[in-house]
Formats: structure tokens, C-alpha cells, sequence
């Protein structure tokens, strides 16, 4: 179980439930994660007043040995204005599904459940932000991660480009335009209750990428938060080609028409709809059965996973990224301002 220090939180009643949580990996440098929890001390609500004390807890999950981060975590005293639990120590591929883990059982079961990097440093409105996004129907948001004294790298202004693809080719109703297309687990929030569902949505092996996907397939309304920010250096990762993006848009948007009339199910096929198996490499009746799921999201990810053509684009090294970027901004001019009703008759 976890264990409080007194010495280290705003009041030692373990029996204190915070209206949200913070969960944190503690990482392999203590300094930086004192730098973390500087900063979240320093949040701020909308009308930019101080939180007031135990208004939201922290739960740290240490990935090595707990004696020197205790050493490090030991001068802050009673200085900052939140709960702090330190759990015992976890292996680094479990480390942030122990601390959600706990996370999700501390606070309510509607609250708001946090995670960022102990490397990384929050803006004061990270918190509000992050808990005003969820209140407003969400039940998972994502913020945005910049370099410190720099503004969007070209990695984000990628994301960007192709969130504003999406919302023109596949818009999402819980997901408005603008949306900056981010999604790192330095900046990202869930309802607890997403953590506690017989469905399994707590990180497997695949980690962070592995829960977005489990809340994908349940349908989860996932949102795209402006100013839930934290400062963080990224290492870049390999970039996800524009034209792989596009097909699986305007499939996407194409194989949902489908679901929503059974088409292919209940309902006969039509020839768009044989027309979008032989595009994805299925039979008709096997993309038929694959979208036979109670919820779309599961359908899609089961096509995906099934389709030879969705599954063959691999990502591309970094160095990539700019010509991905110039092809995604000529997309963006031909695709059309206000995207119309699909029409499940007529392949795009």
C-alpha cells in the first residue's frame, strides 16, 4: 500500500480525498522530479488564485532505489500545498501503471486523473486546464509538450497539421477544431473511472500507447486541450506518413457510415461498401464480421488490424519530417472546408 509522508504533504490524513490526482513515474534523476513538484505547487485556477491546499494530490512511483529520492524529496518540508504519497518501488515498464493505478484509487471515482513526466515542468494553468476539459464532457484530454524557451517543434506543428486534416476529412464531435493533434504522456488526463472498468484499460506492455488504444476501441469522447502545457524536452520519435493518415481518414470515415446501418450485417451490401473491402484487401463478408462489434471503435481497430493495405504503412525516421510536412499542407489545400454527410454508397 502506499505510504504518506506527513513531513511532505499539506495534512497527513491518509484518509484526504483530493479532487484530483497526479500520477508520476519518479524517474532516474530525483532533482528533476523536485523541479516537477515545484511546479505543480505553483498551479493556478482560472481566475489565476492559488489552489487551495490538498485541492489535488500527487502519487510518485519510484524506478530505482527509495532512499536517495526520499533524500531529495526530504528538503521541501511542509511547503507544498498538496498530498504527496510515495509508493513503493516498480519496475520502469510498470512504474506508470502502478502510479495510475493508485491514482485512480485515491481520488474520487469521476475525478481526475493526471500524468506528466518527472522531467517535465508544468505551466500553473496545467491543472485547471486539464480538469476544465473533462468537466466539459471529455473523458480523456490531451495537452501539449514544448521545449522549454521554444516554441512548437516541428514535431508538433506536424501533429497540428494532421489534426486539421482530420477535422476536415473525419471530423470528431468530441474532438473540435482546432485541435493541436498532440498526445504524449507528459501532458494527459483520464476520468478514474476509465481506470476501473472490467474492460482493462490500465497500461499492458505496450504502456502509454497501449491505453490510448484500449480507450479508442471503447469509444472514448478524447479531446485535444490548448494550454494544458507542460515544458519538456521530447527525444523525436518516427513520423507517421501523410498519405497513410489520409487513407485511414477517409476510410475510417466511410467504414463508420457502414457500422451506423449495419451494412454488411443486417443490412445488404451495397457496391460502395464492396468497393471499400477490395480497397482495405478484404473480403466483403470478412469486413462485414470484423464490423459486426457493439461499438466502432473495437470495429475499427479490428479492420485495422486485419487490412493488409492499413497495416502496411510503416513510420518513417525524422529526418522525414519536413517533406511530410510540405505534403500535408498541399493536402490541406485540397481537402474540402466543411467535410459533407459520407454517403456509404460512394468510395472516396
Amino acid at each position: 500500500m502506499p505510504f504518506l509522508l506527513p513531513q511532505l504533504a499539506a495534512t497527513s490524513s491518509t484518509a484526504t480525498r483530493p479532487r484530483a490526482v497526479v500520477a508520476l513515474a519518479a524517474g532516474q534523476q530525483p532533482a528533476l522530479l523536485v523541479r516537477c513538484l515545484c511546479a505543480l505547487a505553483l498551479q493556478r485556477s482560472r481566475n489565476g488564485l492559488w489552489l487551495a491546499p490538498g485541492a489535488f494530490g500527487a502519487v510518485v512511483v519510484p524506478e530505482g532505489p527509495v532512499a536517495p529520492l526520499q533524500a531529495a524529496l526530504q528538503p521541501l518540508g511542509p511547503s507544498l500545498p498538496f498530498l504527496l504519497t510515495l509508493a513503493p518501488p516498480a519496475a520502469t515498464h510498470a512504474a506508470l501503471r502502478e502510479a495510475l493505478a493508485r491514482a485512480a484509487a485515491w481520488v474520487a471515482p469521476e475525478g481526475p486523473v493526471l500524468t506528466t513526466l518527472a522531467a517535465a515542468v508544468p505551466e500553473p494553468h496545467w491543472l485547471e486546464r486539464a480538469m476544465a476539459g473533462l468537466a466539459d464532457g471529455a473523458d480523456a484530454v490531451f495537452g501539449e509538450a514544448v521545449a522549454p524557451a521554444a516554441g512548437p517543434d516541428p514535431a508538433a506543428r506536424y501533429a497540428g497539421l494532421l489534426a486539421a486534416l482530420a477535422a476536415r476529412l473525419d471530423p470528431d464531435p468530441a474532438d473540435p477544431h482546432p485541435a493541436h493533434g498532440q498526445e504524449t504522456v507528459a501532458s494527459f488526463a483520464l476520468r478514474a473511472g476509465l481506470l476501473a472498468r472490467p474492460e482493462g484499460l490500465l497500461p499492458g506492455p505496450e504502456g502509454f500507447p497501449g491505453l490510448l488504444a484500449a480507450l479508442r476501441r471503447q469509444d472514448g469522447r478524447l479531446r485535444h486541450v490548448a494550454g494544458m502545457r507542460v515544458e519538456a524536452e521530447l527525444s523525436p520519435g518516427p513520423v507517421e506518413p501523410v498519405l497513410a493518415w489520409r487513407r485511414r481518414l477517409l476510410a475510417r470515415r466511410a467504414l463508420r457510415a457502414f457500422w451506423e446501418q449495419g451494412i454488411g450485417l443486417v443490412a445488404a451490401e451495397t457496391p460502395g461498401f464492396r468497393g471499400w473491402a477490395r480497397r482495405l484487401g478484404l473480403p466483403a463478408g470478412a469486413l462485414g464480421s470484423l464490423l459486426a462489434a457493439p461499438r466502432f471503435g473495437a470495429a475499427w481497430a479490428a479492420v485495422e488490424a486485419a487490412s493488409p493495405v492499413l497495416s502496411a504503412a510503416r513510420p518513417l525516421p525524422p529526418e522525414t519530417l519536413p517533406r511530410q510536412m510540405r505534403l500535408a499542407r498541399l493536402l490541406l489545400t485540397l481537402a474540402p472546408r466543411a467535410p459533407a454527410a459520407p454517403e456509404p454508397g460512394i468510395a472516396a
